[in-house]
């Protein structure tokens, strides 16, 4: 077909206006693909952009109003804000929603950006490079070791509540009120089954004498040794060193709190007595970590003895020595009780020149994983004499991304060398596991075993 016929069909579309139907439509169709090409991101696969580069998905609506925001409201959201395979903050799992301060965006596109295009009610989740929150916003020198530079972080966040200044104040307000009320009926109750008829001194702090001391009181800028549990009303523990080595507290100096230091004061050495300390001297109204605020705290005190700071000062030198003696001790025989247990089991392996030893007990045939991948691995650990310290719990297997030093370091050294299934027994030096201060039930300078099992690996991002 010629030109000349091209040009006489197309002639006919324009005199007929169908062409130019058509040509609006196809441009119409271009304009809606532009759009929604520039309002998805390949930065973040299956996010949309808004102007001021947020990141965001939308999974529900809410039916409430719009906002308009300003730096100072108040929110109260369900969030959890992970890595792509961890978990960093969930306040679900912390048991209560988190509430806090709208401020000005911290750097373009942040979590204070994405609140600001929500509603309550609003399930989102936000999409940042991790690099812009640990460093711009939790102030942090560096990005973490266990985070990849220029990955991603994401933000799930449910808005519950949106609140302004004022109107979030007069809530708190309100909420201590009726937790200052709530302490006093728990108090009163608790001298009522107790039978305390005790009154208490112009500070609120209850003394009740349970052994009497035949020595003094002891005066400002002395030591008292002593003992003492830490309970709340409802008998949780929070602290004891009864049956363990006392603690040393220079009387007149800030400690715990100040019913703490009041009752210090009244009692005579070798005395022994509660101390029923209400939130006022005691955690206050903010509370402290474990303790909720307005908690009225029960102590029993025992004050086992009173020294002179020179005293104590020299007799925490004088152990300071024996431990770093007995550390010395430890450190020189750790070669030895390795040497003993490889000959002992017929080991013929050579250790690597970190001093850990591979030994292959059942073979894999998978891939071998590289740092930055993620594993997950059967685990028990074992003292050289074959007592069980731990293990990874059944059908539970331990996960962890290799190389960025969430595990002991003979761990990151080992993994690499593993196929997929493969079974190996590490014998593991204190300087590649837990160190001259030892963990838990492992003490300073233990060499370790560990059987270990590659169940599971997935590559990281190159």
């Amino acid at each position: 077909m010629g030109n000349d016929v091209y040009s006489k069909v197309f002639r006919g579309f324009f005199n007929d206006g169908l062409m130019k139907k058509v040509f609006f439509h196809i441009m119409l169709m271009a304009v809606i693909t532009a759009i929604a090409v520039s309002c998805s991101s390949d930065k973040f696969h299956g996010f949309e952009r808004t102007d001021n580069g947020v990141y965001y998905q939308v999974y529900h609506r809410g039916n409430g109003p719009d906002i308009i925001w300003k730096d100072s409201d108040w929110v109260t959201v369900n969030m959890d804000y992970r890595l792509r395979d961890t978990v960093l903050y969930s306040s679900k799992k912390n048991g209560a929603p988190l509430s806090f301060a709208m401020m000005p965006p911290m750097f373009k596109g942040d979590l204070y950006d994405g609140l600001k295009i929500m509603r309550e009610g609003d399930s989102m989740t936000f999409a940042i490079v991790a690099d812009s929150f640990f460093i711009k916003t939790a102030h942090m020198e560096k990005v973490p070791d266990f985070v990849k530079p220029g990955s991603p972080m994401y933000f799930d966040v449910k808005l519950l509540h949106h609140y302004r200044e004022k109107q979030y104040e007069n809530i708190l307000e309100k909420r201590k009120e009726e937790a200052r009320q709530k302490e006093i009926v728990l108090l009163d109750k608790y001298l009522k089954e107790n039978s305390i008829t005790t009154r208490p001194t112009t500070s609120g702090l209850y003394f009740i004498p349970l052994l009497k001391g035949k020595g003094r009181k002891p005066v400002k800028g002395e030591m008292c040794r002593v003992f003492l549990e830490v309970r709340q009303l409802d008998s949780t523990l929070l602290f004891s060193n009864f049956g363990k080595d006392p603690i040393d507290v220079e009387y007149g100096k800030s400690f715990d709190t100040k019913g703490f230091q009041q009752g210090l004061g009244m009692l005579h050495e070798g005395g022994k007595a509660m101390f029923i300390v209400p939130s006022p001297i005691g955690v206050g109204e903010k509370g402290r970590e474990g303790v909720p605020p307005f908690t009225t705290l029960v102590y029993t005190v025992k004050l086992d003895k009173l020294r002179t700071v020179e005293e104590v000062r020299k007799e925490r030198a004088e152990k300071k020595k024996r431990r770093d003696e007995e550390r010395k001790k430890l450190k020189e025989a750790e070669k030895n009780k390795i040497a003993l247990y490889v000959k002992q089991h017929h080991i013929t392996q050579k250790p690597m020149e970190t001093g850990l030893y591979f030994i292959n007990l059942e073979e894999g045939n998978g891939l071998k994983p590289e740092n930055g991948d993620t594993v997950w691995v059967d685990y028990t650990l074992y003292t050289l004499q074959g007592n069980i310290i731990d293990s990874s719990p059944e059908n539970k297997p331990l996960k962890f991304v290799v190389g960025r030093g969430q595990v002991v370091s003979a761990w990151d050294e080992a993994l690499p060398l593993m196929k997929k299934g493969e079974k190996v027994r590490l014998i593991v030096p204190s300087k590649m596991a837990y160190g001259g201060w030892g963990y838990k039930k492992i003490g300073p300078y233990t060499p370790l075993l560990f059987d270990v099992r590659l169940v599971k690996i997935r590559k990281g991002e190159k």
